[in-house]
């Protein structure tokens, strides 16, 4: 949010833009945020001319991040990695937002934390004060190049995640295809997913560790072994039931995570069982 500022006295100041279509984009942010600021129209050059530079420095920091940001990874995404459907841009660069804001801790992890605002903010306060008339696109160029430059960085580790998101989502499918292709071979499995893994018919008998591996159709491992758990997806892919009851403490697990967008419907969640019942 940018706070509007208080009126005191300061060093003014003007920002060129050679773009009529930038100034405007940098007017209309300027609306929103309840700072009415003209720009005088000249030959070659459009210009904002500020009373007190100090009051804009959280604007401009905002609206680097919020709209040049995206301009920018648009235009490296299509340009340097060839991503020409938007729709695969918008959700590369919305992994980096993400990223830019703290989530994905486990790509954070591969780049190092960023502080966005206070990295802009440093770079724009900066750039204001080396001049009383200073050009944007200089700004962007030369005073942010380290923001850019770690943009990319979070670039590649969101590209890198955004494949394999898409290739996860094939195989989801895939498995997905699979399964509605199956016979179901239990009417009902309950699988339970705590200290250890067990699985029980539709009657709660205990299904035995062999008798389950036994039932696994060994197709389903040579299909993906990174994705494909043999201890647990593969025997329920293979048994196709047409309910799984499902009792674990650990439903935000990635593996649980995959049964849910694979078995869908067919997945029941519920607390763990208690082992005085078992």
């Amino acid at each position: 949010m940018v706070r509007k500022c208080q009126s005191k006295e300061g060093p003014g100041m003007d920002i060129i833009f050679l773009s009529e279509e930038e100034a405007i984009q940098l007017q209309t942010y300027f609306y929103k945020y309840g700072l009415d600021e003209p720009f005088a129209k000249n030959k070659d050059f459009f210009v904002f001319s500020f009373p007190e530079k100090h009051c804009y420095i959280d604007a401009l920091a905002h609206f680097i991040i919020h709209v040049k940001k995206g301009e920018f990874l648009h235009k490296i995404l299509s340009e340097q990695f060839y991503y020409e459907n938007q729709e695969e841009r918008d959700q590369i660069i919305e992994i980096v937002s993400e990223m830019c804001n703290g989530k994905r801790e486990e790509l954070i992890a591969l780049t190092g934390k960023m502080d966005e605002l206070g990295l802009v903010r440093k770079a724009v306060g900066s750039f204001l004060d080396s001049s009383t008339s200073v050009r944007f696109d200089s700004l962007l160029t030369f005073r942010l190049k380290d923001y850019r430059e770690r943009l990319i960085r979070f670039l590649y580790v969101a590209i890198d995640e955004y494949k394999m998101e898409q290739e996860y989502q094939i195989f989801i499918h895939m498995l997905r295809e699979y399964l509605k292709d199956r016979i179901p071979r239990k009417k009902m499995v309950h699988l339970s997913m705590d200290e250890e893994v067990k699985f029980y018919d539709e009657d709660f008998r205990v299904m035995e560790k062999d008798k389950v591996l036994s039932m696994v159709d060994r197709r389903l491992l040579a299909i993906h072994p990174a994705y494909i758990d043999s201890a647990i997806i593969a025997p329920l892919l293979s048994m196709a039931p047409e309910k799984i009851l499902l009792y674990t403490p650990y439903d935000e697990k990635p593996l649980v995570r995959t049964l849910i967008n694979i078995f869908e419907e067919r997945l029941v969640i519920l607390p763990p069982i208690q082992k005085t019942n078992i």
